[in-house]
Protein backbone atom coordinates (compact mmCIF):
# COMPACT_ATOMS: atom_id res chain seq x y z
CA UNK A 1 0.00 0.00 0.00
CA UNK A 2 1.39 2.96 -1.17
CA UNK A 3 2.02 6.33 1.54
CA UNK A 4 -0.62 8.07 -0.45
CA UNK A 5 -3.52 5.43 0.43
CA UNK A 6 -2.37 5.10 4.10
CA UNK A 7 -2.80 9.03 4.22
CA UNK A 8 -6.22 8.55 3.07
CA UNK A 9 -7.22 5.79 4.79
CA UNK A 10 -6.22 7.70 8.32
CA UNK A 11 -8.62 10.32 7.21
CA UNK A 12 -11.16 8.30 6.49
CA UNK A 13 -14.09 8.38 9.20
CA UNK A 14 -13.10 4.69 10.69
CA UNK A 15 -13.17 3.17 14.27
CA UNK A 16 -11.00 5.82 16.27
CA UNK A 17 -11.21 8.51 13.70
CA UNK A 18 -11.82 11.89 14.83
CA UNK A 19 -14.47 13.52 13.02
CA UNK A 20 -13.81 16.14 10.36
CA UNK A 21 -14.73 19.63 11.35
CA UNK A 22 -17.57 21.15 10.38
CA UNK A 23 -18.66 24.28 8.81
CA UNK A 24 -19.20 27.34 11.21
CA UNK A 25 -22.77 27.81 11.55
CA UNK A 26 -23.98 31.23 10.42
CA UNK A 27 -25.01 33.41 13.73
CA UNK A 28 -28.87 33.56 14.90
CA UNK A 29 -30.47 36.07 14.96
CA UNK A 30 -32.44 36.87 18.17
CA UNK A 31 -35.99 36.84 18.08
CA UNK A 32 -38.27 39.26 18.98
CA UNK A 33 -39.20 39.61 22.67
CA UNK A 34 -42.73 38.77 23.33
CA UNK A 35 -45.27 41.67 24.22
CA UNK A 36 -44.82 43.36 27.63
CA UNK A 37 -47.71 42.23 29.95
CA UNK A 38 -48.29 45.20 32.61
CA UNK A 39 -50.14 43.09 35.13
CA UNK A 40 -47.45 40.56 35.47
CA UNK A 41 -44.72 43.55 35.51
CA UNK A 42 -46.87 45.48 38.59
CA UNK A 43 -46.96 41.89 40.18
CA UNK A 44 -43.13 41.25 40.55
CA UNK A 45 -42.25 44.99 40.72
CA UNK A 46 -44.59 44.52 43.89
CA UNK A 47 -42.70 41.33 45.04
CA UNK A 48 -39.19 42.69 44.68
CA UNK A 49 -40.45 45.48 46.76
CA UNK A 50 -41.78 43.42 49.75
CA UNK A 51 -38.08 41.29 49.37
CA UNK A 52 -36.27 44.42 50.04
CA UNK A 53 -38.79 45.07 52.91
CA UNK A 54 -38.09 41.54 54.57
CA UNK A 55 -34.68 41.66 54.03
CA UNK A 56 -34.19 45.32 55.99
CA UNK A 57 -36.25 44.30 58.92
CA UNK A 58 -33.49 41.17 59.21
CA UNK A 59 -30.54 43.18 58.87
CA UNK A 60 -32.36 45.72 61.73
CA UNK A 61 -33.10 42.66 63.81
CA UNK A 62 -29.31 41.83 63.66
CA UNK A 63 -27.62 44.99 64.52
CA UNK A 64 -26.59 45.69 67.70
CA UNK A 65 -29.10 47.00 70.26
CA UNK A 66 -28.32 49.45 73.29
CA UNK A 67 -27.65 47.28 76.33
CA UNK A 68 -30.07 46.90 79.24
CA UNK A 69 -28.83 48.36 82.07
CA UNK A 70 -27.02 45.63 83.65
CA UNK A 71 -27.39 44.47 87.47
CA UNK A 72 -24.04 44.95 89.21
CA UNK A 73 -21.94 42.05 91.36
CA UNK A 74 -22.98 41.49 95.01
CA UNK A 75 -21.34 43.83 97.83
CA UNK A 76 -18.76 46.40 96.74
CA UNK A 77 -15.64 46.23 95.14
CA UNK A 78 -12.64 47.34 97.61
CA UNK A 79 -9.31 48.59 97.02
CA UNK A 80 -6.35 46.66 98.68
CA UNK A 81 -2.42 46.85 98.82
CA UNK A 82 -2.70 43.22 96.39
CA UNK A 83 -5.48 44.98 94.18
CA UNK A 84 -9.31 44.99 93.56
CA UNK A 85 -11.29 42.83 96.07
CA UNK A 86 -15.01 41.91 95.53
CA UNK A 87 -16.60 41.59 98.91
CA UNK A 88 -19.97 41.24 100.72
CA UNK A 89 -20.41 42.49 104.36
CA UNK A 90 -23.21 41.75 106.59
CA UNK A 91 -23.94 41.77 110.47
CA UNK A 92 -26.66 39.32 112.05
CA UNK A 93 -28.07 41.05 114.81
CA UNK A 94 -27.61 38.66 118.54
CA UNK A 95 -30.80 38.15 118.52
CA UNK A 96 -30.60 36.38 115.28
CA UNK A 97 -31.64 32.36 115.40
CA UNK A 98 -31.41 30.13 112.73
CA UNK A 99 -34.25 27.70 112.74
CA UNK A 100 -34.53 27.39 116.58
CA UNK A 101 -31.33 28.04 117.46
CA UNK A 102 -30.16 31.70 118.63
CA UNK A 103 -26.85 31.52 117.30
CA UNK A 104 -25.12 34.01 119.93
CA UNK A 105 -24.92 30.85 121.64
CA UNK A 106 -21.83 30.11 120.06
CA UNK A 107 -20.04 32.82 122.14
CA UNK A 108 -20.43 30.64 125.00
CA UNK A 109 -19.75 27.07 124.00
CA UNK A 110 -17.44 25.42 126.21
CA UNK A 111 -13.77 24.55 124.81
CA UNK A 112 -13.33 21.41 126.84
CA UNK A 113 -16.82 20.18 125.27
CA UNK A 114 -15.99 20.94 121.85
CA UNK A 115 -12.94 19.19 122.25
CA UNK A 116 -14.23 16.04 123.70
CA UNK A 117 -17.34 16.58 120.24
CA UNK A 118 -14.07 16.33 118.24
CA UNK A 119 -12.35 13.88 120.06
CA UNK A 120 -9.34 16.34 119.35
CA UNK A 121 -7.25 17.62 122.41
CA UNK A 122 -5.69 20.58 120.58
CA UNK A 123 -9.19 22.48 120.49
CA UNK A 124 -9.21 22.45 124.40
CA UNK A 125 -7.52 26.06 124.73
CA UNK A 126 -9.56 27.59 121.54
CA UNK A 127 -11.34 30.97 122.51
CA UNK A 128 -15.28 30.49 120.96
CA UNK A 129 -15.01 34.49 120.77
CA UNK A 130 -12.34 34.14 118.05
CA UNK A 131 -13.53 31.27 116.09
CA UNK A 132 -13.43 31.72 112.23
CA UNK A 133 -16.22 30.26 110.43
CA UNK A 134 -15.22 29.42 106.83
CA UNK A 135 -17.40 27.78 103.51
CA UNK A 136 -16.22 27.75 100.10
CA UNK A 137 -18.26 26.99 96.65
CA UNK A 138 -16.10 26.28 94.11
CA UNK A 139 -16.05 25.23 89.93
CA UNK A 140 -15.80 21.22 91.01
CA UNK A 141 -15.54 18.87 93.49
CA UNK A 142 -12.33 17.16 92.71
CA UNK A 143 -10.03 19.45 94.30
CA UNK A 144 -7.53 19.80 91.90
CA UNK A 145 -5.44 22.47 90.90
CA UNK A 146 -8.06 23.00 88.25
CA UNK A 147 -10.78 23.49 90.49
CA UNK A 148 -11.26 27.16 91.77
CA UNK A 149 -13.06 28.45 95.16
CA UNK A 150 -14.50 31.54 93.53
CA UNK A 151 -16.47 31.93 96.36
CA UNK A 152 -14.87 32.31 100.56
CA UNK A 153 -17.40 32.50 103.07
CA UNK A 154 -16.47 33.98 106.18
CA UNK A 155 -18.20 34.59 109.59
CA UNK A 156 -16.80 35.64 113.40
CA UNK A 157 -18.40 37.59 115.91
CA UNK A 158 -17.32 41.28 116.58
CA UNK A 159 -19.44 41.98 119.95
CA UNK A 160 -22.31 39.98 120.00
CA UNK A 161 -23.38 40.18 116.27
CA UNK A 162 -22.16 37.64 113.75
CA UNK A 163 -19.89 39.03 111.08
CA UNK A 164 -20.32 37.15 107.65
CA UNK A 165 -17.99 38.54 104.94
CA UNK A 166 -17.82 36.82 101.48
CA UNK A 167 -14.90 37.17 99.26
CA UNK A 168 -15.98 37.08 95.84
CA UNK A 169 -13.73 36.04 92.38
CA UNK A 170 -15.59 38.32 89.63
CA UNK A 171 -12.91 36.14 86.88
CA UNK A 172 -10.02 33.71 86.89
CA UNK A 173 -6.86 35.08 87.76
CA UNK A 174 -7.91 37.20 90.36
CA UNK A 175 -7.18 35.57 93.43
CA UNK A 176 -4.74 37.62 95.24
CA UNK A 177 -6.57 39.86 96.99
CA UNK A 178 -8.81 37.06 98.74
CA UNK A 179 -6.38 34.83 99.25
CA UNK A 180 -4.09 37.55 101.58
CA UNK A 181 -7.81 38.57 103.19
CA UNK A 182 -7.91 34.79 104.30
CA UNK A 183 -4.58 34.83 105.78
CA UNK A 184 -5.61 38.07 107.63
CA UNK A 185 -8.43 36.31 109.01
CA UNK A 186 -7.05 32.81 110.03
CA UNK A 187 -4.22 34.73 111.42
CA UNK A 188 -6.71 36.37 114.09
CA UNK A 189 -8.88 33.39 114.58
CA UNK A 190 -8.44 30.91 117.90
CA UNK A 191 -9.83 27.81 115.22
CA UNK A 192 -11.46 27.38 112.14
CA UNK A 193 -14.74 25.82 112.26
CA UNK A 194 -16.11 24.14 109.01
CA UNK A 195 -18.23 21.40 107.75
CA UNK A 196 -16.02 19.05 105.64
CA UNK A 197 -13.20 21.84 105.74
CA UNK A 198 -10.50 19.19 106.46
CA UNK A 199 -10.91 16.89 103.76
CA UNK A 200 -12.13 19.85 101.07
CA UNK A 201 -12.04 23.32 101.96
CA UNK A 202 -8.94 23.74 103.67
CA UNK A 203 -6.97 21.31 101.15
CA UNK A 204 -8.24 23.31 98.51
CA UNK A 205 -7.45 26.60 99.56
CA UNK A 206 -4.17 25.89 100.98
CA UNK A 207 -3.27 24.65 96.97
CA UNK A 208 -4.63 28.13 96.41
CA UNK A 209 -2.02 29.76 98.38
CA UNK A 210 1.03 27.66 96.64
CA UNK A 211 -0.01 28.25 93.23
CA UNK A 212 -0.47 31.95 94.07
CA UNK A 213 2.32 32.10 95.39
CA UNK A 214 1.02 33.67 98.65
CA UNK A 215 2.11 32.64 101.92
CA UNK A 216 0.41 29.89 103.16
CA UNK A 217 -2.00 30.47 106.29
CA UNK A 218 -1.90 28.00 108.74
CA UNK A 219 -4.73 27.77 111.52
CA UNK A 220 -4.02 27.32 114.79
CA UNK A 221 -6.43 24.11 114.89
CA UNK A 222 -9.46 23.17 112.99
CA UNK A 223 -13.23 21.82 114.46
CA UNK A 224 -14.67 19.95 111.55
CA UNK A 225 -18.53 19.85 112.12
CA UNK A 226 -19.22 16.96 109.88
CA UNK A 227 -17.24 14.44 111.79
CA UNK A 228 -18.82 15.63 115.30
CA UNK A 229 -22.49 15.16 113.37
CA UNK A 230 -21.67 11.86 111.75
CA UNK A 231 -20.23 10.61 114.72
CA UNK A 232 -24.10 11.82 116.92
CA UNK A 233 -26.78 11.83 114.15
CA UNK A 234 -25.98 9.63 111.21
CA UNK A 235 -27.80 6.89 113.33
CA UNK A 236 -31.06 8.68 112.80
CA UNK A 237 -30.80 10.89 109.90
CA UNK A 238 -29.12 8.36 107.87
CA UNK A 239 -27.78 11.52 105.54
CA UNK A 240 -26.01 14.25 107.14
CA UNK A 241 -25.55 16.65 104.74
CA UNK A 242 -25.77 20.43 105.86
CA UNK A 243 -29.08 20.90 104.75
CA UNK A 244 -30.27 17.27 106.17
CA UNK A 245 -29.05 19.09 109.72
CA UNK A 246 -30.79 22.09 108.79
CA UNK A 247 -34.19 21.11 108.74
CA UNK A 248 -34.24 17.86 110.90
CA UNK A 249 -31.90 19.08 113.61
CA UNK A 250 -31.99 23.25 113.67
CA UNK A 251 -35.93 23.39 112.39
CA UNK A 252 -34.49 25.31 108.98
CA UNK A 253 -35.98 25.30 105.96
CA UNK A 254 -34.48 26.91 102.81
CA UNK A 255 -36.74 28.67 100.67
CA UNK A 256 -35.71 28.77 96.71
CA UNK A 257 -32.22 27.89 97.85
CA UNK A 258 -29.75 27.48 95.03
CA UNK A 259 -28.98 23.25 93.82
CA UNK A 260 -25.34 23.10 95.08
CA UNK A 261 -25.12 20.95 91.73
CA UNK A 262 -25.80 24.59 89.76
CA UNK A 263 -23.50 26.68 91.53
CA UNK A 264 -20.49 25.90 89.24
CA UNK A 265 -22.60 26.43 85.96
CA UNK A 266 -23.48 29.86 87.81
CA UNK A 267 -19.95 30.95 88.79
CA UNK A 268 -19.34 30.19 84.40
CA UNK A 269 -22.20 32.18 83.46
CA UNK A 270 -20.40 35.29 85.12
CA UNK A 271 -17.67 34.94 83.42
CA UNK A 272 -19.06 34.44 80.55
CA UNK A 273 -20.50 37.95 80.58
CA UNK A 274 -23.31 37.50 82.49
CA UNK A 275 -24.64 40.05 85.42
CA UNK A 276 -24.42 40.16 89.38
CA UNK A 277 -27.96 38.55 89.40
CA UNK A 278 -26.41 35.36 88.20
CA UNK A 279 -24.52 34.62 91.45
CA UNK A 280 -26.58 36.27 93.97
CA UNK A 281 -28.23 33.66 94.68
CA UNK A 282 -25.06 31.38 95.01
CA UNK A 283 -23.68 34.46 97.56
CA UNK A 284 -27.03 33.64 99.57
CA UNK A 285 -26.43 29.91 99.45
CA UNK A 286 -23.28 30.23 101.37
CA UNK A 287 -24.40 32.76 103.57
CA UNK A 288 -26.62 30.76 104.89
CA UNK A 289 -24.35 27.86 105.22
CA UNK A 290 -22.51 30.06 107.51
CA UNK A 291 -24.71 31.23 110.33
CA UNK A 292 -25.88 26.80 109.74
CA UNK A 293 -22.07 26.27 110.96
CA UNK A 294 -22.48 28.85 114.23
CA UNK A 295 -26.12 27.18 114.73
CA UNK A 296 -24.86 23.76 114.95
CA UNK A 297 -22.26 24.30 116.98
CA UNK A 298 -24.51 25.02 119.28
CA UNK A 299 -27.15 22.08 119.15
CA UNK A 300 -24.10 20.15 119.29
CA UNK A 301 -22.80 21.40 122.64
CA UNK A 302 -25.96 21.45 123.94
CA UNK A 303 -26.80 17.64 123.40
CA UNK A 304 -23.57 16.87 124.80
CA UNK A 305 -24.23 19.16 127.78
CA UNK A 306 -27.85 16.96 128.24
CA UNK A 307 -29.81 20.22 128.65
CA UNK A 308 -32.66 19.05 126.81
CA UNK A 309 -34.79 16.53 128.12
CA UNK A 310 -36.61 16.05 124.57
CA UNK A 311 -33.61 15.36 122.85
CA UNK A 312 -34.25 12.56 120.39
CA UNK A 313 -32.71 8.63 122.31
CA UNK A 314 -30.81 7.89 119.20
CA UNK A 315 -28.89 11.51 119.35
CA UNK A 316 -28.37 10.58 122.84
CA UNK A 317 -27.02 7.25 122.36
CA UNK A 318 -24.61 9.13 119.79
CA UNK A 319 -23.61 11.51 122.24
CA UNK A 320 -22.71 8.72 125.12
CA UNK A 321 -20.58 6.68 122.25
CA UNK A 322 -18.52 9.83 121.72
CA UNK A 323 -18.19 10.21 125.36
CA UNK A 324 -17.13 6.93 126.03
CA UNK A 325 -14.46 7.84 123.13
CA UNK A 326 -13.46 10.51 124.92
CA UNK A 327 -13.02 9.14 128.27
CA UNK A 328 -16.04 10.64 129.85
CA UNK A 329 -17.42 8.22 131.04
CA UNK A 330 -20.24 9.57 133.66
CA UNK A 331 -21.21 11.69 130.72
CA UNK A 332 -21.81 8.40 128.45
CA UNK A 333 -23.84 6.65 131.56
CA UNK A 334 -25.94 9.44 131.86
CA UNK A 335 -26.73 9.70 128.12
CA UNK A 336 -26.73 5.93 127.31
CA UNK A 337 -29.39 5.24 130.64
CA UNK A 338 -31.38 8.31 129.04
CA UNK A 339 -31.42 6.83 125.56
CA UNK A 340 -32.19 3.53 127.35
CA UNK A 341 -35.46 5.09 129.12
CA UNK A 342 -36.20 7.76 126.26
CA UNK A 343 -38.80 5.99 124.64
CA UNK A 344 -37.09 4.87 121.49
CA UNK A 345 -37.30 1.98 118.93
CA UNK A 346 -36.69 -1.27 120.45
CA UNK A 347 -32.54 -0.96 118.89
CA UNK A 348 -31.83 1.86 120.42
CA UNK A 349 -32.83 0.92 123.77
CA UNK A 350 -31.13 -2.47 123.29
CA UNK A 351 -27.63 -0.64 122.20
CA UNK A 352 -27.99 2.18 125.06
CA UNK A 353 -28.40 -0.87 127.34
CA UNK A 354 -25.50 -3.19 125.84
CA UNK A 355 -23.50 0.51 126.06
CA UNK A 356 -24.05 0.86 129.57
CA UNK A 357 -23.44 -2.33 130.39
CA UNK A 358 -19.63 -2.12 128.49
CA UNK A 359 -18.81 0.61 131.13
CA UNK A 360 -20.47 -0.86 134.02
CA UNK A 361 -17.94 -4.17 132.66
CA UNK A 362 -15.03 -1.21 132.42
CA UNK A 363 -15.84 -0.33 136.41
CA UNK A 364 -16.07 -3.79 137.47
CA UNK A 365 -19.39 -3.89 138.41
CA UNK A 366 -20.33 -6.96 138.20
CA UNK A 367 -24.43 -6.85 139.43
CA UNK A 368 -25.00 -3.64 137.84
CA UNK A 369 -23.30 -5.48 134.51
CA UNK A 370 -25.64 -8.37 135.18
CA UNK A 371 -29.18 -6.19 135.61
CA UNK A 372 -28.20 -4.22 132.34
CA UNK A 373 -27.56 -7.14 130.24
CA UNK A 374 -30.72 -8.46 131.47
CA UNK A 375 -32.57 -5.63 130.19
CA UNK A 376 -31.44 -5.28 127.19
CA UNK A 377 -32.25 -9.07 126.43
CA UNK A 378 -35.71 -8.15 127.30
CA UNK A 379 -35.61 -5.04 124.77
CA UNK A 380 -33.82 -6.90 121.97
CA UNK A 381 -36.61 -10.16 122.46
CA UNK A 382 -37.78 -9.67 118.93
CA UNK A 383 -33.98 -9.13 117.50
CA UNK A 384 -32.41 -12.55 117.23
CA UNK A 385 -28.77 -11.32 116.41
CA UNK A 386 -29.32 -8.50 118.92
CA UNK A 387 -30.31 -11.04 121.36
CA UNK A 388 -27.90 -13.52 120.34
CA UNK A 389 -25.16 -10.65 121.64
CA UNK A 390 -27.02 -10.44 125.30
CA UNK A 391 -27.00 -14.04 125.34
CA UNK A 392 -23.34 -14.28 125.13
CA UNK A 393 -22.37 -11.63 127.01
CA UNK A 394 -24.27 -13.15 129.78
CA UNK A 395 -22.96 -16.68 129.05
CA UNK A 396 -19.53 -15.28 129.83
CA UNK A 397 -20.72 -13.27 133.18
CA UNK A 398 -22.37 -16.49 134.45
CA UNK A 399 -19.03 -18.57 133.80
CA UNK A 400 -16.34 -16.86 134.37
CA UNK A 401 -17.63 -13.90 136.77
CA UNK A 402 -20.62 -15.63 138.84
CA UNK A 403 -20.08 -19.44 138.63
CA UNK A 404 -23.07 -20.17 137.77
CA UNK A 405 -22.81 -22.80 135.12
CA UNK A 406 -26.66 -23.52 134.97
CA UNK A 407 -27.53 -19.95 133.50
CA UNK A 408 -24.11 -19.71 131.62
CA UNK A 409 -25.44 -22.76 129.83
CA UNK A 410 -29.06 -21.82 129.49
CA UNK A 411 -27.44 -17.82 127.63
CA UNK A 412 -24.38 -20.52 125.97
CA UNK A 413 -27.14 -22.32 123.93
CA UNK A 414 -28.87 -19.41 122.24
CA UNK A 415 -25.64 -17.76 121.60
CA UNK A 416 -24.79 -19.15 118.12
CA UNK A 417 -26.12 -16.82 115.48
CA UNK A 418 -23.03 -14.39 117.17
CA UNK A 419 -20.18 -17.15 117.66
CA UNK A 420 -21.31 -19.87 115.34
CA UNK A 421 -21.99 -23.96 115.71
CA UNK A 422 -18.43 -25.08 116.34
CA UNK A 423 -17.68 -21.90 118.99
CA UNK A 424 -20.94 -22.46 121.02
CA UNK A 425 -20.15 -26.47 121.20
CA UNK A 426 -16.77 -26.08 122.47
CA UNK A 427 -18.21 -23.60 124.89
CA UNK A 428 -20.76 -25.70 125.92
CA UNK A 429 -18.94 -28.35 126.03
CA UNK A 430 -16.64 -26.63 128.78
CA UNK A 431 -19.12 -25.42 130.80
CA UNK A 432 -21.12 -28.67 130.77
CA UNK A 433 -17.50 -30.12 132.19
CA UNK A 434 -17.43 -27.03 134.99
CA UNK A 435 -21.01 -27.86 136.12
CA UNK A 436 -20.22 -31.75 136.30
CA UNK A 437 -17.02 -30.81 138.40
CA UNK A 438 -19.14 -28.21 140.31
CA UNK A 439 -22.08 -30.96 141.44
CA UNK A 440 -19.10 -33.70 142.13
CA UNK A 441 -17.73 -30.95 144.43
CA UNK A 442 -20.37 -30.22 145.77
CA UNK A 443 -21.77 -34.32 146.17
CA UNK A 444 -18.50 -34.58 148.05
CA UNK A 445 -18.76 -31.43 150.34
CA UNK A 446 -22.21 -32.74 151.49
CA UNK A 447 -20.85 -36.25 151.91
CA UNK A 448 -17.80 -34.77 154.39
CA UNK A 449 -20.46 -32.59 156.10
CA UNK A 450 -23.18 -36.17 156.76
CA UNK A 451 -19.79 -37.72 158.16
CA UNK A 452 -18.97 -35.05 160.51
CA UNK A 453 -22.63 -34.76 161.55
CA UNK A 454 -22.26 -38.23 162.29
Amino acid sequence: MSLRDKLARLGSAGPGSRPAPSAPAAPSVPAAPPPCDPDRVGRLRGLLSQMIADEQRRLRDRAPRTPAVRAPLPGEAVETPHGPLQRVADYLEPAHHHGRVPIARALSVSPAVVAKLALDESLEGVDPRRLLYVDTETTGLSGGAGTLPFLIGLAWFEDESLRVEQLLLPAPGREVPMLRRLAERVEAASALVSYNGKAFDWPLLRSRFVLNRVPVATPAAHLDLLHCARRVYKRRLGHVRLVDLEEQVLGMRRERDVDGAEIPALFWELVRGGDGSVIAPVVEHNANDLVALAAILVRLVELYEGRRAEDEPADRLGVAHVAARAADVERSRAHAEAAATGGGPADVTADALWLAAELARKRGDVAERRALLHRGLEAAARDEPRAARFHLALAKLYEHRLRDYERALLHARAADLVEGTARRDHRLARILARLERARRAGASIVMLSSERDG
